[in-house]
């Protein structure tokens, strides 16, 4: 991969800031759990729980658990089970039940993806303990991110916590992943283009610290998985090994920098908008990276929409949320709400100057996707980009693009599409 660089060597950046990456040792090899049975043993761990979903268990983390006991550690299999008929969850309940669960164990070993990434990470951080990742899909750029984003109370959060000590892949179970985690993990690192420019936006506007190496630290890989999307569908080994590179980089850089901001934009707000919405009627979502597939479409046609505006003119978004729509939630998503409205009159400051609008602009473009270049690439590898394909009809994609600024605290396109009147008036156009 070429990451060493970065693994637990502090370096002061050319962005002026001291970036850190805890995580000592990525292994993406057929040999690698005879490898996290090496790292156990310099460890001088006792006790280790492995935790496993009831299909992450099968492929990996019954041979994870095999492996730490060949090194006399008590290995104590921890697998989630799933809820009503769905897989486990990132939330408060099931942090606490894992908690109950998990005894007294000196390192914590996550064999799976996402949810059991978190949740695991989550756990460890609070109880001050080394964890380690057995990675089973390219799925999601959260391995190696220092942050959690659990459900709370039914409201979307990101929570800081602490990147693995180590990462291990096997590449035949990444390539043996189930085919829709494998486009959930382009949907979300094809994200980049939207995220890099939300990224520089506030740093422009709002003074939002802004590092070039960590915007681009996945540039170099992008070719590999983004101009042969047939390849991904193909399941060819160096496409599908190229993105779990990206994704682990993607996460690399988020922990690097100390927030989500290279990787997470106002097309993330999509998908978290989708799954809040189900938790209030119970109507299922896919994936987090289809989601943001799809919401990486709509945000690069918003922001297309508002780099055609020569002229802009300001109309301030209401002053709340829209608290029908939100019921219970409406507490938590309203503090959020009014916690970034203070950024919001510097936005406007910013469109009342027209030769400054005119710099954000030259700015931001270099960073950006067309959408439709953006959609081929996931229509071509397989993987959501419309509205059906994540199982939902235009009127909740609709209830999602019209809600979704409210519920985070840090700015994006799409709260620049409020202040600019291309939401709501060009929602419809934009869906």
């Amino acid at each position: 991969m070429g990451c060493e660089r970065f693994l637990d060597a502090p370096f002061i950046c050319a962005c002026g800031q001291r970036h850190h990456a805890p995580t000592q040792a990525i292994v993406v090899a057929d040999d690698a759990l005879d490898r996290l049975a090496d790292v156990i043993s310099r460890l001088g761990a006792r006790r280790v729980a492995v935790v496993a979903d009831v299909r992450t268990q099968a492929v990996a983390g019954a041979a994870a658990g095999a492996q730490v006991a060949r090194v006399g550690c008590a290995v104590q299999a921890v697998v989630l089970p799933d809820r009503n008929g769905r897989t486990p969850v990132c939330d408060e309940p099931t942090k606490c039940a894992l908690a109950a669960v998990v005894g007294e164990a000196d390192v914590l070993v996550a064999a799976g993806s996402g949810v059991v990434n978190d949740l695991t990470k989550w756990l460890a951080f609070e109880r001050e303990r080394p964890y380690i990742v057995v990675a089973t899909a390219a799925s999601m750029n959260g391995y190696t991110a220092a942050n959690v984003a659990p459900t709370i109370n039914g409201v979307k959060m990101l929570v800081r916590a602490r990147a693995p000590l180590a990462l291990f892949a096997v590449p035949d179970v990444i390539l043996n992943a189930p085919y829709a985690m494998t486009t959930a993990g382009l949907g979300d690192v094809i994200a980049k283009p939207v995220s890099a420019a939300d990224w520089r936006l506030n740093s422009l506007v709002v003074g939002e610290h802004f590092c070039p190496l960590c915007a681009g630290i996945i540039n170099d890989i992008e070719p590999l998985y983004l101009d042969h999307p047939e390849h991904i569908r193909a399941c060819d080994r160096t496409a599908v090994m190229a993105l779990l590179d990206a994704l682990l980089y993607s996460g690399l850089a988020m922990t690097l920098i100390g927030s989500s901001a290279p990787a997470s934009g106002g097309e993330h707000l999509f998908s978290h908008t989708l799954d809040m919405m189900s938790a209030l009627d119970g109507v299922p979502h896919d994936l987090h990276g289809r989601q943001v597939g799809v919401g990486t479409i709509i945000a690069a046609r918003i922001y297309e929409h508002i780099m055609a505006i020569d002229t802009p003119r300001v109309h301030m978004p209401p002053a709340d949320i829209d608290v029908q729509f939100w019921g219970p939630l409406a507490p938590a998503v309203r503090a959020a709400y009014q916690a970034k409205q203070a950024h919001l009159v510097r936005f406007a400051e910013m469109l009342r100057q027209p030769d400054q609008w005119q710099q954000v602009k030259a700015a931001i473009a270099p960073h950006l996707r067309s959408s439709r270049a953006i959609a081929d690439c996931l229509a071509q590898a397989g993987a959501a980009c419309t509205a059906v394909d994540i199982g939902c009809d235009l009127a909740r994609v609709r209830q999602a693009v019209l809600h979704m600024h409210e519920i985070r605290a840090r700015t994006t396109i799409v709260d620049l599409a409020w202040l600019l009147g291309v939401l709501p008036d060009a929602a419809d156009v934009l869906i």
